[in-house]
């Protein structure tokens, strides 16, 4: 599936940049992390990728199967 010099998808990465409180939140996955923010964004930041995860997981294939472009139609199915 990976063609020579193909763009690839091999990670997601979620910051937050709204961390007041000063509560460092860290959450690693094994296809994406999620950095930062308040708690109510970390949440939110961490149930996007989870959900994008799960999608990847249930069409059989792997998140560096995916060129940035078909990775973005995913993404869109959802949002």
């Amino acid at each position: 599936m990976n063609g020579a010099g193909q763009s690839r998808v091999v990670g997601l990465l979620g910051v937050g940049f709204d961390h007041e409180d000063e509560h460092i939140r860290i959450t690693r996955a094994d296809n994406y992390q999620v950095l930062m923010g308040s708690h109510a964004s970390h949440k939110k930041r961490q149930e996007m990728c989870s959900k994008i995860d799960k999608m990847i997981r249930s069409s059989g294939r792997l998140l560096s199967d995916y060129t940035p472009e078909e990775f973005m139609e995913l993404v869109g199915k959802l949002y």
